[in-house]
């Protein structure tokens, strides 16, 4: 009789987003346990016989298929007795894309989560051979109102500005490898005074650099 609580029996989609809700579950507060996986036709009949179970025969559990797992809350005493945290579980497992047994009408089933392809797959459909596709993997959404945008915006922007105005500071104050002979004669010359060797030349200081090349001279 098998019955794994191995997730990597699953298909590797689901076991995937297995691991996804396992995760949004901690990050919840939540203290679960995998209970099944997979499992063979006698465990099936046990769980029938048990009344765990309204089919006799595996389909979404099945070997070979491994759509379906099974869950508890991991706290010794507490493991089925708490509708809130299984209600909790459940709605993560939905926000994943799983199907939550606890919605079932006729067989509610609170510790079940199953890929059904959104509920368009069924047991027969299983047990015919028609899988669903590949389960997306589940990844956060970000939700922004439109004034954390703005602000994430006015944040990037501000610091473009700043990285901007900082290489440019850098660039005046560095003197270019090709310039830097010409440049340490003309300040020890005094024609210039030995700062910003990168800033830009207005009118007034191209006079004064002429006068003190003597060229204004008559």
């Amino acid at each position: 009789m098998l019955n794994s609580r191995d997730i990597n029996d699953l298909r590797s989609d689901v076991a995937a987003n297995c691991r996804v809700w396992m995760q949004l579950c901690r990050d919840a507060g939540l203290s679960v346990c995998i209970t099944g996986t997979v499992r063979d036709r006698a465990y099936q009949e046990y769980c029938y016989r048990n009344g765990t179970s309204k089919g006799r025969v595996p389909t979404f559990h099945a070997q070979g298929v491994g759509l379906a797992f099974d869950f508890c809350k991991n706290v010794k005493g507490q493991e089925y007795s708490d509708p809130a945290f299984f209600q909790r579980a459940g709605e993560l497992g939905e926000r994943v894309g799983f199907e939550w047994g606890g919605r079932w009408k006729s067989f509610p089933d609170r510790p079940h989560l199953q890929w059904s392809g959104g509920g368009k797959y069924t047991g027969s459909m299983i047990l015919a051979g028609r899988y669903p596709p590949a389960m997306p993997l589940y990844r956060e959404e970000i939700n922004m109102t439109i004034n954390e945008v703005q602000a994430l915006v006015e944040q990037s922007v501000e610091k473009a500005l700043a990285d901007r105005d900082e290489a440019v500071a850098r660039s005046i104050q560095t003197v270019s490898t090709w310039a830097s002979n010409a440049w340490e004669k003309a300040a020890q010359a005094g024609v210039f005074d030995g700062t910003r060797p990168g800033g830009a030349l207005t009118r007034e200081q191209a006079a004064v650099v002429l006068d003190r090349l003597g060229l204004l001279q008559r």
